[in-house]
């Protein structure tokens, strides 16, 4: 392929001017080495000054730490409160759901086949029964709701359920086709227990529903454990229904007395939905029997109950009152010290400081100038800072220089090279040298498809302006997808991936870059004609294989390139593709891989100047 020539770029230095006066003479004593004078030392001094400095600042952080430390500990209480709220419904769901499997499972004893007669089946299921631990009975229903019968542990007295279920509740069990919650109720030994009933679904519909009665002992002691452990009080943690009463709680005599809580404080603060039905949760300050008291509640929705944990503030927050102590005093102190010993250096120390600020702002605006020799004859570590900063104006004056003259550079060889040459041009001018190395490259070539006839019908001042537009967004997409322009060789853009730089996916990355060129293409034609009624087609080849990469021309004139056979066969790749086409080679699809991008066969072409043929794939649209 024809090389494309690269106008020469002139580099000059630039003078910054007035903006960059000579160094001030004490500069130029200091750069020869002169010794600076011993002295008092700074630290002493200017720690005096700290302190004074400090105070304001101290104060305000012991206000500040007071509040951050009050607002820590109350997040606390919440994590602490939301943390025994979730065990509770934690332990509540996994008590359900192991009464939803028991149930369940003597489901399978009653229906199951090849389990014998019905005598055998609820002498079975009686044994299981007796078994569990949170039920004494099973009540075996018909889909109609009338009792069948009732099976229980020997030693249980007879139990108290209802004889005919309500047809609601037969609606919720069909329509749900799960354990349905009902409400507590007292035992016949006394203690609270739950109500619930379960549908034995079987092809789709219910077959028979089973009733029982959960023991909440359990329950209620895990609500006492929880509150005396984390909050001082058994009290503490609490379950209640829809209507405030009490489901679990640590006595469970008042669990199964079915105690109100609708007065409680925690409950005052609920606005809206209240019934429990959604999920929601509370935080609320309260007061409870003349107690400043702390809560909160979550819902347990799909019952229709809140879990609901207190404590009193006095308790939640009895470590913020020491540490507010401890704070003052400390802030007392520093107060006191820093008033008597601050006051002492801060009249001495003014000056010197004045002038590194004026100095440090006259940098700031690009004034390269010392801080005078008030300063930099100082003894002490102010003079050496005065020091330091005079030979750092110095040094940043050469700097800028040299970076006014490198972006100089770098923006006249962007206009010619694409950025990772520019890089490898200004960053290592010692390479600039002729030769190459072998490397695996990826060719892209795009032609305008038709580009002599539409010349041949349009004024040349149009042409260029649409190949501008053309090879700007040509290359924006390109210099994204990570590869670089080589060149424009008339209406044709080549471009290579894999050199200066190379990326695992260079393959794929030149296959997206072709897409998203076809797909920016259908924006430009309607942008070309609307302003001069014509639009262009691309045809697009890409190949990837080895090729020299380097600097080719003459010690007076090169440019970075690629030469190889794989240059050649790229070109003749896009020779084939029709107008709007993307066609890759089969060494291009192999590196792409297992990337996602669906290719689609093209056949096996015969390129001119090559014996054997040559597998085609085509990127669809």
């Amino acid at each position: 392929m024809a090389a494309t020539p690269v106008p020469e770029v002139e580099t000059r230095s630039v003078e910054p001017g007035s903006q960059v006066p000579a160094p001030p003479p004490e500069v130029k004593a200091e750069a020869k080495g002169a010794v600076p004078p011993r002295g008092v030392p700074l630290f002493t001094r200017l720690f005096l000054l700290i302190l004074l400095c400090a105070l304001p600042p101290l104060v305000g952080l012991g206000w500040k730490m007071m509040d951050t430390n009050a607002d820590a500990l109350e997040e606390l209480v919440r994590h602490l409160h939301r943390s025994i709220v979730g065990d509770v419904r934690r332990s509540v769901r996994g008590e359900l759901a192991r009464v939803e499997q028991d149930l369940e499972g003597i489901g399978q004893l009653l229906f199951a086949p090849g389990l014998g007669d019905d005598a055998t089946r609820f002498a079975l299921v009686g044994t299981r029964v007796a078994a569990l631990g949170n039920m004494d009975f099973v009540t075996l229903y018909a889909p109609s709701g009338q009792s069948v019968t009732t099976v229980k542990a020997d030693e249980v007295p007879a139990p108290k359920l209802a004889s005919r279920l309500e047809p609601a509740l037969l609606q919720t069990l069909a329509s749900r086709g799960h354990l349905v919650v009902q409400d507590v109720r007292t035992s016949a030994l006394g203690g609270p227990v739950l109500e619930v009933f379960f549908p034995i679904v079987r092809e789709g519909s219910v077959r028979a529903i089973l009733g029982t009665q959960v023991k909440l002992g359990e329950l209620c002691s895990l609500m006492g454990e929880l509150g005396e452990k984390f909050l001082g009080s058994r009290e503490n943690v609490f379950v209640v229904d829809r209507q405030r009463r009490l489901v679990l709680h640590a006595d469970p005599a008042r669990v199964a007395a079915r105690e109100d809580f609708s007065t409680h404080g925690l409950f005052a603060a609920l606005s809206g939905d209240s019934s429990f039905s959604t999920d929601m949760a509370a935080v609320s300050d309260f007061q409870l029997g003349g107690q400043e008291m702390v809560g909160s509640l979550e819902a347990l929705s799909e019952y229709g109950w809140a879990v609901a944990v207190q404590q009193p503030q006095s308790v939640a927050y009895a470590s913020l009152s020491e540490m507010r102590r401890s704070i003052l005093t400390a802030l007392a102190v520093a107060a006191l010290v820093a008033l008597v010993v601050g006051l002492l250096g801060a009249r001495q120390l003014t000056r010197p400081i004045r002038d590194l600020v004026a100095a440090t702002q006259a940098l700031a605006e690009r004034t390269f100038r010392g801080v005078g020799e008030r300063v930099t004859r100082r003894a002490d570590e102010l003079g050496t800072l005065g020091r330091a900063f005079d030979t750092m104006a110095v040094t940043l004056e050469a700097k800028e220089r040299e970076v006014v003259t490198q972006t100089q550079v770098r923006a006249a060889l962007s206009r010619y090279l694409s950025p990772d040459v520019v890089d490898l041009v200004v960053s290592n001018p010692d390479q600039l040298r002729l030769g190459g190395e072998r490397r695996e490259v990826t060719i892209f070539f795009a032609d305008v498809v038709g580009f002599t006839k539409l010349s041949e019908s349009q004024p040349p001042e149009i042409i260029v302006a649409l190949l501008n537009e053309l090879f700007t967004f040509a290359t924006e997409i390109i210099q994204r997808r990570g590869g670089i322009i080589d060149k424009f060789i008339g209406d044709c853009i080549m471009a290579v991936w894999g050199s200066p730089r190379s990326h695992p996916d260079d393959a794929l990355r030149a296959v997206q870059a072709a897409e998203d060129l076809r797909r920016w293409l259908d924006v430009g034609n309607r942008r070309w004609r609307a302003r001069w009624g014509i639009e262009i087609q691309l045809a697009i080849g890409v190949h990837t294989g080895p090729a020299v990469a380097g600097n080719v021309g003459s010690e007076k004139r090169m440019e970075y390139t690629v030469i190889g056979d794989t240059v050649n066969v790229a070109a003749r790749i896009e020779s084939m593709a029709q107008p709007g086409q993307i066609l890759v080679s089969e060494s291009t699809r192999e590196r792409i891989g297992e990337s996602g991008m669906d290719l689609v066969p093209a056949g096996e072409r015969k390129l001119h100047g090559r014996t054997a043929a040559t597998r085609i794939y085509e990127v669809p649209l």
